[in-house]
């Protein structure tokens, strides 16, 4: 995961878009693994599907597109409620953010700004 202060700049403008956070998430050379979590991410948006579902729809490589998804999954941005249940977005990684700002500031005494 990489995040510069561009991507910063980019969410307090308002101008960050999904494409952006499939880059902070798969940065550098992995443009195969971002264009299939992008495409996995907005057919998620929409509803609940399995990865073959999606990667039927969209001709998507099956292997690249079960890699990104479980990275997807192991970061908490994806889950489902049993092992052949449709993923969805989920909550978890989000509040792992949270949680990882607020005991970052704590451990290097960084004060929250506005």
């Amino acid at each position: 995961m990489e995040v510069t202060p561009y991507h910063s700049e980019k969410i307090n403008l308002g101008e960050f878009s999904i494409s952006d956070f499939v880059s902070v998430i798969f940065p550098g050379s992995q443009a195969k693994m971002r264009e299939a979590a992008q495409i996995i991410l907005r057919e998620l948006l929409e509803e609940q599907k399995t990865i073959s579902e999606i990667v039927e729809k969209n001709n998507l490589p099956r292997g690249t597109a079960y890699d990104a998804a479980n990275k997807l999954q192991r970061l908490g941005i994806l889950d489902k409620e049993g092992k052949y249940a449709p993923m969805r977005i989920s909550s978890k990684f989000s509040l792992s953010l949270e949680r990882l700002a607020v005991w970052y500031r704590a451990q290097f005494s960084v004060k929250k700004r506005g």
